[in-house]
C-alpha cells in the first residue's frame, strides 16, 4: 500500500473507531456542567489509557513480523476478513430495536455525572472503553499496516498520531470545544448528546456495515 493510500486509511478507520456513543455522550454531559475541567480530563485520560493500552499491544507485536513476506501479507489479509465479518455482525445485531437498553445507558451515564467524583470518571471511560470491542476491531487492520508499512519511523508516528487524534476526538473534541467557547457550546452539545443518545446502536451499526464492507472488498482483492 502506498503513503497515500496508508494516509486516507488511517483516516478512514480512526474516525471509525471514534464511533463510541457512549463515551461521546458522557463527555459532552461532563462539558456541559459546571465544574468540568477536572471531569472532562479524567474522562479522556480514561479513554486513552484504554485505547493506548490495547493499541500498543497490538501494533509492538505487529511490529516484530517479518515485513515484505507473504507471510505478512496473509496476515493482513485474514484481519481484514476477520474483522469485517465481525463488523457485519455487530451491524446485523446493532440495527435491531433495542429500546430498553438504550434509555439503561443513557440512565447509566447521567447518573455518573450526576454522583461520581473525578476518580470513578477516570475508571468509567476506561471501562466504556476497553469494552468497546468495534473500536479495537477496526483499530487492528490500521495498526498492522501501520507497523509493516515500508517507510521510516518519523512517517509511522505520525500516522500513529492521526490515527490515535481521530480514535480519541470523542473525549478530546467536545473539551477543547467547552475552551473555545464556554457556554455558547452548550446548544450544540445538547443537540450532538440528544441524536447520540437516541441512535446509539444505529450509529454504530451503519459504521460497522461500511468498515465491514471495506475490510471484506480490500481483504479479498489482495488475496
Amino acid at each position: 500500500m502506498s503513503i497515500l493510500g496508508l494516509f486516507g486509511q488511517t483516516i478512514l478507520l480512526g474516525l471509525a473507531a471514534a464511533f463510541t456513543p457512549s463515551l461521546i455522550a458522557l463527555q459532552i454531559l461532563v462539558c456541559s456542567g459546571d465544574p468540568w475541567r477536572r471531569r472532562a480530563l479524567a474522562v479522556a485520560l480514561g479513554g486513552m489509557t484504554a485505547f493506548l493500552l490495547v493499541g500498543g499491544l497490538l501494533f509492538f507485536g505487529f511490529a516484530q513480523l517479518p515485513t515484505g513476506t507473504e507471510a505478512d501479507g496473509m496476515l493482513g489479509d485474514i484481519l481484514r476478513l476477520i474483522g469485517g465479518l465481525i463488523l457485519a455482525i455487530f451491524a446485523v445485531v446493532l440495527f435491531r430495536p433495542h429500546p430498553g437498553m438504550e434509555k439503561r445507558v443513557e440512565a447509566d451515564i447521567q447518573g455518573y455525572v450526576a454522583r461520581a467524583s473525578t476518580l470513578v470518571f477516570l475508571g468509567v471511560a476506561f471501562a466504556l472503553s476497553i469494552k468497546d470491542l468495534s473500536s479495537f476491531v477496526v483499530l487492528a487492520p490500521a495498526l498492522h499496516d501501520i507497523a509493516v508499512a515500508n517507510t521510516d519511523i518519523g512517517v509511522k508516528a505520525a500516522l500513529l498520531v492521526v490515527l490515535y487524534a481521530f480514535a480519541l476526538s470523542p473525549v478530546l473534541l467536545p473539551p477543547l470545544l467547552r475552551l473555545a467557547f464556554g457556554h455558547r457550546a452548550d446548544e450544540a452539545f445538547t443537540a450532538v448528546y440528544h441524536f447520540t443518545m437516541r441512535h446509539q446502536f444505529q450509529i454504530v451499526g451503519v459504521m460497522a456495515a461500511v468498515v465491514s464492507l471495506y475490510l471484506i472488498v480490500t481483504g479479498v482483492q489482495d488475496l
